[in-house]
């Protein structure tokens, strides 16, 4: 469910251009709309963006599983 964000995501990270990563950023915002309409938890989608902007940031990735485990609307 959440391939498209991860490839967006990835783009996002290993641009240098602005110009570009400001489109990324606003592929992605459609695409979170598109999710939230389907139904997806937005806290879990918050968490999900927040780990996937940096992979270096530890906390987010460790918040985001928190998360996950103890929703059922994510499982």
């Amino acid at each position: 469910m959440f391939s498209k964000l991860n490839n967006l995501y990835w783009f996002i990270r290993y641009t240098r251009n602005n110009s570009v990563k400001r489109k990324y950023y606003r592929y992605v915002e459609k695409e979170k709309k598109r999710l939230i309409e389907l139904g997806v938890d937005k806290e879990c989608l918050r968490l999900h963006c927040r780990s996937l902007s940096n992979s270096r940031n530890m906390h987010a990735e460790e918040s985001y599983q928190g998360y996950r485990s103890n929703c059922s609307a994510c499982r």
